[in-house]
Formats: structure tokens, sequence, C-alpha cells
């Protein structure tokens, strides 16, 4: 009886495995594993969550202290402002020379002539060169260094989880737009970042920044009481002569320039300082015209919300149900 092609494959690899003068030993049979003392890789037995109330052993070290209960939250800002303000020197050394490796390893991505494409090939390359000769000479070793829930990719998991958290808490603390002031504010600083990008290329800016976030705030705490003094006289100042104008033309002082920007600025710094114009009108109006502008505003947002984000809404949600966009298994399609 003729072979057939899976018995013809079989025989191919079995001579593609002996090849090379390098045939592989018959296998031996492993010793069954002690009852109560499993063979395990204590570097994937660390235990890197931080909702976890596990105390530590010596396979699972704390690595990141755990929350004593589930309702106590991170403090981020705090630890934040002590990194920044080198209240911790370890600590924020670490992250200093860290954010200068980042930098160095950023410049030298943007700067290369290599593709962002190639690149990637070359490191998954060089990772693959670098277990071949750590496999060659260490099999045992290599075999137990993986990535795959390993200690550390547990722990890149949990710090990028507590990045993520405290980058949505910013996002919401400082772009919830509730605050007329803390908008108005923060819409100028994001203005006045992007206008400097225009004239600092992304990598200097990024080292700029850098260097800025870890030098001006503890530049400020050494100097906090020269600092103040002077601004609040300067203020008391401005504010001064500011106050003896009539509000109608403290609007028109500050509106009226950025109004002439409309005619010198691309199309997208319009939008930006119409945006900006609005806020400054929102900080100035008093409650009860601002809630006039709301009630007029109201039947247009229903309206838009009616006809169209509704329609919208729902018919994405059909489709994503009827042509499974999304993968839950068990979804009852929609005929």
């Amino acid at each position: 009886m003729e072979d057939s092609p899976i018995d013809s494959l079989k025989q191919a690899a079995t001579e593609m495995k002996t090849a090379f003068g390098s045939p592989h030993p018959d296998p031996v049979p492993e010793a069954p594993a002690v009852s109560g003392t499993p063979e395990v890789n204590p570097a994937k037995q660390l235990n890197f969550s931080l909702n976890s109330n596990t105390p530590a052993t010596p396979a699972t070290p704390s690595m990141v202290p755990a929350l004593s209960s589930p309702s106590e939250e991170l403090d981020y800002d705090t630890f934040i402002r002590e990194t920044l303000l080198w209240k911790n020197k370890v600590r924020s050394a670490f992250y200093f020379v860290a954010g200068l490796l980042a930098w160095l390893v950023v410049r030298g991505i943007f700067t290369s002539p290599t593709t962002l494409f190639t690149g990637v090939c070359y490191t998954l390359l060089f990772s693959l060169a670098f277990n071949f000769l750590r496999g060659t000479l260490a099999p045992k070793l290599q075999e137990r260094c993986t990535w795959s829930n390993s200690a550390v990719t547990r722990f890149v998991v949990a710090a990028s989880s507590t990045a993520v958290s405290a980058a949505a808490e910013l996002h919401d603390r400082h772009l919830n737009g509730l605050d007329p002031l803390r908008t108005l504010e923060v819409g100028l600083g994001l203005w006045l970042l992007s206008l400097l990008g225009r004239w600092l290329d992304a990598v200097t800016l990024l080292l700029l920044l850098h260097l800025g976030a870890f030098t001006l705030p503890a530049a400020y705490a050494a100097n906090k009481a020269r600092v103040d003094a002077l601004a609040k006289d300067a203020y008391a100042k401005a504010q001064a002569q500011y106050e003896k104008l009539d509000r109608r033309v403290r609007a028109t002082v500050v509106l009226a320039p950025m109004a002439g920007l409309l005619f010198a600025l691309p199309l997208l710094d319009r939008l930006v300082v119409v945006f900006i114009m609005l806020a400054y009108g929102r900080v100035w109006a008093k409650p009860h015209e601002y809630a006039a502008v709301q009630k007029r505003l109201g039947p247009v947002g229903a309206t838009l919300s009616k006809t169209v984000v509704t329609p919208l809404s729902t018919a994405a949600a059909s489709a994503m149900a009827r042509y499974d966009i999304t993968p839950t298994p068990a979804k009852k399609k929609i005929n």
C-alpha cells in the first residue's frame, strides 16, 4: 500500500530532525513529581497585583505594595509631587535617569534612517538570536526564561495599569471642563505649548519638558517665599488697575486682540481661539447669565441628541450586533 501524504510529511520531518549530523536522542521519560512539591518557576510566581491581599512569601515577594482594602486608592498626586520635588532622592533620580534614557531611545528612533517596521524586525531578530545562543550555551536556563506570565511581564502590566489610571485621573481632574477658570488656564497652557512645538521639534520639546519637570518645581519650592511675594505684588498692582475698568471694557481688552488673531492664524488655531474666547466669557459670566445661556441652548442639544446622536448610536449598535463586529461569544443576532 502506498504511503499517504501525511506519512510522507512525518518521514520528511524525521529526516530534518536528524540532519546535519546532530540526531536527537530518544526522549528520557520525566520523573513523576512528588505530591505536594510540584516544580514551579519562581520567576513566574511573583505577585505584582496591586489589588492582591496575599501575604508575601519567598515565592511571591511583595514587589509592589498591596492595597489594604479594595476601597483604598493610590494617591497619584502625592507620588508625582514628591518625585518632582525630590522628596525621595533615590526615586526621583531613578525616574530622572530613566526619562533621559527613554529620551535617548526616542531620539535614536526619530533620527535613525531605519524605518519603524524594519526596526521592529531587527529587534525581534536580536531577541531570537540572543535566545538561540543562550539556548545553545544554557538550554535549561533558556527553558525557564520565558516572558509569558513571568515576573517582568506582571510588573510591566502592573506599572502600565498604574500609569493609565494616573493619566485617566489627571484627565478627569484637569480636562473635564466643569471648572471655568481651570478650563481657561489649561486651554491657554496647551495652546501655548502647541505654538512652542512649531519652533521646536518633538524630540527637543520632550527633553525640555522632562528637564523642566524635574528642575522648575524644585527651584520654585526652594524660592517659594520670594517668588510668591513678587508675583503677589505684581498681581495686586495689575488687579488694581484692572478693577478700575468697566466689565465690558475688561472683556474688550482681552477679546479684541484675540479676535484679531482670527485673521492671522491658520484654521485650526482659529478654532482654538474661539474656544479660548468662550472659556474666558464663561469665567466672567455671572451665574444667572450662564444659566440663561444654558436654557437657550438646551433645546438645541435635545434636538441634536434626538435627531443625530441617538439614531447614529442605535444604527452602530445594530450593525455591530448583526455583523459580529465585537468578539462577544453566544451573541443573539438581530434578524
